[in-house]
């Protein structure tokens, strides 16, 4: 698996992380939880060392729909998805014509994805605090309490309550940070948004739940 791919599957665990959180954490969070049920936005991805050299850059699109539902997709360089229904996820790589099917909770395995959308108080896994920040901007840090995490620092940036830039610092001294625009909230999404439907002649792993 390619560099891309890696910074492509952690950030998947992160958004789901996020969006399926359900414990609450302090108070621009549990305001984000309550007043949003759903989300759309297209997000650029930059990854980076700690000392500023680019790694990469892409581009992509997202929708949530609570709870568990999620469709992530990246559409430059690389075209890959990551598809939730609750229940079973569908991961799409263009590149080897390969769909791999999974139970949710196996396909998040012990990402912070799974341990955040589980009842576990996340205090118990990380350390939680908000600082003010310039204008209309807030911010909440989330530090993990363990090494096996996979991100040891996540910066979670909020405008009047709604989620514009993630900040996430791993162990290997690289920062991946993106940004959300065109962000949509509480807008009807179809259930047909978290299905997928295999193109032809691809190959398939696993089944669904």
């Amino acid at each position: 698996m390619n560099d891309c791919k890696l910074h492509q599957k952690a950030i998947f665990c992160i958004f789901s992380l996020f969006f399926s959180l359900t414990v609450q954490a302090n108070d621009v969070l549990d305001r984000f939880y309550q007043n949003t049920q759903s989300l759309k936005a297209d997000f650029n991805q930059v990854v980076a060392r700690t000392d500023g050299k680019l790694i990469e850059q892409s581009k992509g699109h997202l929708q949530i729909k609570r709870p568990d539902k999620f469709a992530l997709e990246y559409v430059e360089p690389l075209e890959q998805k990551y598809i939730s229904n609750g229940d079973t996820l569908w991961i799409y790589d263009a590149e080897l014509d390969l769909v791999t099917l999974k139970p949710l909770d196996e396909g998040l395995g012990d990402s912070p994805a799974m341990l955040l959308s589980s009842d576990k108080d996340i205090r118990k896994q990380y350390t939680v605090k908000t600082a003010a920040h310039k204008t209309t901007l807030e911010r909440v840090e989330l530090s993990a309490k363990t090494e096996n995490m996979t991100f040891e620092r996540v910066i979670l940036v909020f405008d009047k309550d709604i989620l514009t830039k993630m900040i996430m610092y791993d162990s290997f001294n690289q920062v991946t940070t993106l940004t959300l625009a065109n962000t949509k909230i509480n807008e009807p999404m179809p259930e047909t948004a978290f299905q997928f439907v295999p193109p032809a002649d691809v190959d398939i792993i696993g089944k669904a739940e």
